[in-house]
C-alpha cells in the first residue's frame, strides 16, 4: 500500500494519504479546517496548497453566530414545551388571548376612523353651501335698479346737537348685610329621626290538629308491657301517641292513689281504642270523645 505524506501549508500538520486517494481533489485540513487543493505538477509530483477564500466580514460572523445561538435556544425551548404539557397549554392559551385582543383592537379602529371622517364631511358641506349663498347675494345686488342721479348738497352745514336733559341722580339702595337678611324658607321643625322598625319574626305555623276518632282506629301489631307500671305512665304514653292531652274529671284529680295503680298489658293485632279501653278498665275508668278531646271519668256502677 503506497502512502504519501504531505504537510499543511497553514498549520504544518502532517497529512498521510493513500495512493488511491491522491488526485485533483479539494478537502479541508483536519486540524485547522482550511480548504486545501491537491494538484499535480508537470513533473508528475503532487503538491498541496491553500485555496483562497473570500474574506468573511466580522459582522456577518457575529450575525451568523447570533442566528445559530437563537435557533439553538428556540430548539431547546420547543423541546422543553413539548416535554411539559402544562407549559404547552399555557403557551397556547396566551397566544389565543393575544390574538383575541388583537382582533378586538382591529374591530375598534374602523369606528374611530368613521368618527374622524364625520367632522370633515360637515366642514365640506358648510364650505359647499357658502358659494350658493354668495351667488344669491350677488344676484340680489344685480336685480336692484340703479339709483337716480341726485345733485350733491353743496357744503352741508353741521347740525347743532341739542342738549340732552340730565337725568336726576337716584340714590343707590344699600345692599343689606348677610346677617340682617331674612330667611325665605322656614326652618324645619326639630323632628326626631325615623327609626327603622325591626321585622317581626314569622309566626310559627300551627300544626294541624289530630283527628282523635281516626287516630283511635290505628292498628297495633303488638303491644307489650309485662312489667307493672303506674297507670299515669301508660296514660302519658297514649297522650304522646295520639298527640293530644287527656282531660280528667275532678273526682280523678283528687284521688292520687288511683293514678298509681300498677298495670301490665300485652296484646297482639289490636287497635289504640281497644288498648286504651283495656288500660283504663284496670283502674275502673272509661273515656269519651268530645270536641276532638278525650275525657276520662269513672265508670258508673251498674
Amino acid at each position: 500500500m503506497n502512502i504519501t505524506t504531505f504537510q499543511c501549508p497553514h498549520c504544518q500538520a502532517l497529512l498521510r494519504m493513500r495512493s488511491r486517494q491522491v488526485g485533483d481533489s479539494a478537502f479541508d485540513c483536519p486540524d485547522c479546517e482550511h480548504p486545501l487543493q491537491l494538484t499535480q505538477t508537470p513533473d508528475g509530483q503532487w503538491t498541496i496548497h491553500l485555496i483562497s477564500t473570500p474574506p468573511i466580514h466580522q459582522n456577518s460572523l457575529r450575525f451568523s453566530h447570533k442566528a445559530r445561538a437563537g435557533w439553538n435556544s428556540l430548539q431547546r425551548c420547543g423541546a422543553f414545551l413539548i416535554a411539559s404539557p402544562v407549559l404547552m397549554s399555557w403557551f397556547v392559551a396566551g397566544t389565543g388571548a393575544f390574538l383575541i385582543l388583537l382582533m378586538m383592537l382591529l374591530d375598534r379602529s374602523p369606528s374611530a376612523t368613521v368618527q374622524t371622517e364625520e367632522p370633515v364631511a360637515t366642514v365640506s358641506e358648510i364650505a359647499s353651501s357658502d358659494p350658493t349663498e354668495t351667488s344669491t347675494n350677488t344676484e340680489v345686488d344685480t336685480l336692484q335698479p340703479p339709483a337716480e342721479n341726485v345733485d350733491p348738497i353743496p357744503n352741508p352745514q353741521p347740525v347743532a346737537e341739542l342738549p340732552l336733559p340730565v337725568a336726576e341722580a337716584q340714590p343707590l339702595k344699600a345692599v343689606p348685610d348677610e346677617n340682617d337678611q331674612e330667611l325665605i324658607a322656614a326652618k324645619p321643625e326639630q323632628i326626631p329621626p325615623l327609626m327603622a322598625q325591626k321585622p317581626l319574626p314569622p309566626a310559627p305555623l300551627s300544626a294541624p290538629a289530630t283527628d282523635i276518632t281516626v287516630a283511635l282506629k290505628i292498628p297495633i301489631v303488638e303491644f307489650r308491657q309485662p312489667d307493672a307500671i303506674p297507670l299515669k305512665t301508660l296514660i302519658t304514653q297514649f297522650e304522646e301517641m295520639l298527640d293530644t292531652e287527656f282531660l280528667f274529671a275532678d273526682n280523678i284529680k283528687n284521688d292520687p292513689k288511683l293514678m298509681q295503680t300498677a298495670v301490665s298489658v300485652s296484646r297482639k293485632n289490636t287497635t289504640l281504642e281497644k288498648l286504651l279501653t283495656l288500660i283504663l278498665s284496670k283502674g275502673a275508668l272509661t273515656y269519651s270523645v268530645k270536641s276532638n278531646k278525650i275525657h276520662i271519668q269513672r265508670t258508673t256502677a251498674p
